[in-house]
């Protein structure tokens, strides 16, 4: 009697995972927004999450980081080299005055 419940059991959790497949196929293969939000819930557990994603929509947040990256990549970065203490800029492959290679 134990093996054919055990066995009635298995066979159900395996029909329900089976169902949940063929529901989360459903939910990312259709084009309405009937499924808005579990498509993407569905698509940041098993694809690209939606903050990375080409063309997700632009956010008052990610304007003002663009913008100060944009900001800061304008100028140039300056350091002191590590052997003489010349400053050098990411131009610089190689320290003007002593030759040090840089990465």
């Amino acid at each position: 009697m134990f093996n054919i419940g055990a066995t009635l059991i298995v066979l159900l959790l395996a029909a329900l995972l089976l169902g949940a497949m063929f529901f989360f196929i459903r939910i990312s293969t259709d084009d309405s927004d009937k499924y808005k939000e579990w498509k993407e819930m569905v698509e940041s557990l098993f694809g690209t999450p939606a903050f990375l994603r080409p063309g997700a929509g632009e956010q008052p947040g990610n304007a003002e980081a663009a913008a100060a990256a944009s900001a800061t990549s304008a100028q140039p970065f300056t350091e002191l080299c590590p052997a003489c203490g010349e400053t050098v800029t990411e131009q610089n492959a190689d320290c003007p005055s002593c030759g040090l290679r840089l990465l």
